[in-house]
């Protein structure tokens, strides 16, 4: 049932872009550190599935490009001609791009570091800085998720990291939230609920949600004595961990369905879209009344991109997966 949690979180991205708060708390927020989550998770299966061997790493890297780059290339290509046709500027489009704009938009990874080399005043998908963040984790993936020991280590690294910007003692917002310093370990503690066994009777995957939610409880109650809680962003990372770590170990439990597959392939394409959608339909604005019109929107822009755009290229994500388990067959036979 990822796929329907994928969609889930997608959605509230799109609403908290729209200006939908709980309270004082950005449900945004809250869906980021779960799609780190769930990513870490996808990302240790489709490892140890298809690319087990460190050889295998430049096919996992060609596997992520064919699944990252045809939607988000549509949507920015298709953002771009809007912006210079109308030329109508905002934050996140100020003026015309430069060059380095345009390699930043492309490469995608330089836009995580938007508070350093200023790409936040040109991007095209404003929520890309978090791909940026996940691609970078792409990068050291198989490196890390094939060696447990390794990623049980680096993890616990990145969890200091974290707790050192929810102290206070670097930007929070930049080190628990945006950037792989800081977050990786949101990754890899997904990874970790891969690995455990998912026996019917197997409590792995229980002790470590369990575990995870205890000590983020703690440091919840210690934030708020310490009146460390109200540093940006702070309450809403704890609160994606909390629920996030819930959620995925409830529903990585669920089987397949069409229905949850459906979900899954629109979710990215609300992500990349919901930005565009609101510069062009609402550029005075949205209105509660109008998040229904605004998502359906959305959803069904996303349907269209998946099936004419991604799902084509799906075959070649297949291919790619069996020549790995093939090649993979030979290695271990000696053939």
């Amino acid at each position: 049932m990822l796929g329907s949690l994928r969609l889930l979180l997608a959605l509230t991205v799109a609403l908290s872009h729209a200006n939908f708060r709980i309270g004082s708390l950005n449900p945004g927020v809250v869906a980021v550190i779960g799609f780190y989550l769930i990513s870490g998770y996808v990302m240790a299966g489709l490892i140890r599935r298809h690319y087990q061997q460190p050889g295998k790493a430049l096919a996992f890297y060609l596997d992520r490009a064919i699944r990252l780059l045809p939607q988000y290339l549509v949507y920015a290509s298709l953002t771009l001609v809007w912006h210079r046709y109308t030329e109508s500027n905002s934050y996140h489009l100020g003026g015309a791009p430069t060059s380095g704009d345009l390699i930043n938009n492309l490469l995608i990874v330089p836009l995580n570091y938007y508070m350093w080399n200023g790409s936040d005043h040109y991007t095209l998908i404003p929520p890309a800085w978090s791909l940026g963040a996940e691609i970078q984790f792409y990068l050291i993936a198989p490196m890390l998720l094939l060696w447990p020991k390794r990623l049980l280590v680096i993890g616990v690294l990145s969890f200091l990291v974290y707790l050192s910007a929810l102290g206070g003692l670097i930007n929070s917002d930049w080190y628990a939230y945006r950037l792989l310093p800081g977050v990786l370990f949101f990754f890899l503690l997904g990874a970790w609920l891969q690995y455990q066994p998912h026996q019917k009777n197997s409590t792995g995957g229980a002790v470590t949600a369990t575990v995870a939610v205890i000590v983020t409880t703690l440091i919840l109650i210690a934030l708020q004595y310490f009146n460390k809680l109200n540093q940006p962003y702070n309450a809403e990372t704890l609160l994606g961990l909390m629920i996030g770590i819930s959620l995925l170990h409830t529903l990585a439990n669920y089987p397949r369905n069409k229905l949850d597959d459906l979900a899954g392939d629109v979710s990215y394409g609300v992500f990349l879209n919901h930005f565009l959608i609101l510069w062009t339909i609402y550029p005075q604005g949205i209105e509660v009344a109008e998040y229904p019109g605004f998502l359906s929107i959305s959803l069904g822009l996303a349907w269209l991109t998946h099936r004419y755009i991604e799902q084509p290229l799906l075959k070649w994500r297949h291919n790619l997966r069996l020549v790995s388990a093939t090649q993979h067959c030979i290695d271990v036979d000696g053939r």
